[in-house]
């Protein structure tokens, strides 16, 4: 098989195969178990609500698992944009300060606003949405735009986001808030209803759709300023666009799930590495890695042991060596 030949098979497998599997199989799998057949009785057959496993599939089972799907395909595909942009395929989206932000945001939720109700979501999402603004303004005050200057701005941003979020455990009732804070930052998907997709939609809508309308214009920018500028590329507007869609995704991911880890930097960069450095391609091939590989880390964290996993704890557990095998395999070819 050529290399060509061998591209195309690879974003068959992850993109179609890969996703279409971990889907079936999230749905199936449980303290609950669901066969294929009781599946397809579930989606097509009339009144199948008398069983009482309809109940966990339509009200716990199905949102649960799409959410983790869209929410995979978000924090891969806010990767897959974030290493274009800063042109390093190491690069997360941690390096610009959102979900950092965002764990201030829910800390102060918590600890200081804790008899409001579903404050939490709220705070998250403007934290992390205003983490970033800090670290663009930051790195505008010296006059300058430049790469260096907006990973500098985002670790201090982060820096001090998450002093903050230290401080607020240091000064949260340790019965009640410091537990309800700790969990929330390992990140769980256990309280994911329809109202939370439903309410996660337009965020995941906008932010997606524009990232892959406009994601040939990453391949311009991944080659330098200079040289996207000079094929007509408005570098600095369409960076912002970039950023800001990719901030969009992951505030809105975190917000409702808490912090969840490795996803938004080992999917892209599994992608890239396995179908190439096109964005035109990585770009939704990398949504899908990123949904098939949430929803199977989803569905060992709920049924691994009797209490759940936080699930980031999953995504570390597997992503960390994964990365390290392929980084040793592939050596300096990734981003070539």
């Amino acid at each position: 098989m050529n290399g060509q030949n061998k591209k195309i098979a690879n974003i068959f497998w992850l993109g179609v195969v890969f996703p279409i599997a971990a889907l079936i199989s999230s749905i199936c799998i449980g303290r609950y178990p669901i066969g294929i057949n009781q599946l397809i009785a579930y989606l097509f057959s009339p009144g199948v609500f008398e069983d009482p496993g309809a109940n966990i599939f339509w009200n716990i089972r199905l949102p649960r698992v799409l959410f983790s799907m869209m929410a995979g395909g978000a924090l891969s595909i806010s990767g897959s944009v974030l290493q274009g942009v800063y042109r390093n395929p190491l690069v997360s989206p941690d390096i610009i300060g959102v979900s950092s932000g965002a764990s201030l945001g829910a800390a102060i939720s918590i600890v200081l606003f804790s008899s409001v109700s579903s404050s939490v979501q709220l705070f998250a999402f403007a934290g992390g949405i205003i983490a970033v603004l800090f670290t663009f303004n930051l790195a505008r005050l010296g006059n300058q735009s430049t790469i260096v200057s907006l990973i500098l701005s985002g670790v201090i941003i982060n820096a001090l986001a998450q002093s903050g979020v230290s401080i607020l455990k240091y000064m949260a009732d340790p019965l009640q808030q410091l537990p309800a804070l700790e969990f929330w930052l390992m990140g769980s998907l256990n309280t994911i209803t329809w109202e939370k997709l439903i309410n996660f939609l337009p965020m995941f809508f906008i932010g997606s759709v524009i990232i892959i309308l406009l994601r040939w214009q990453l391949n311009a920018l991944s080659m330098g300023d200079e040289e996207a500028a000079s094929l007509g590329v408005s570098v600095v507007i369409t960076r912002g666009i970039m950023i800001a869609m990719a901030t969009v995704l992951v505030s809105g991911v975190v917000s409702m799930t808490g912090m969840i880890a490795w996803v938004g930097l080992i999917c892209p960069h599994i992608t890239r590495i396995l179908t190439g450095s096109d964005h035109r391609v990585s770009v939704p091939v990398s949504f899908f890695t990123g949904a098939g590989f949430m929803a199977i880390s989803d569905t060992v964290a709920r049924s691994l042991t009797a209490a759940e996993l936080p699930i980031s704890v999953i995504t570390a557990f597997t992503g960390a060596p994964f990365l390290a095998y392929l980084l040793i395999k592939s050596g300096k070819s990734a981003w070539q």
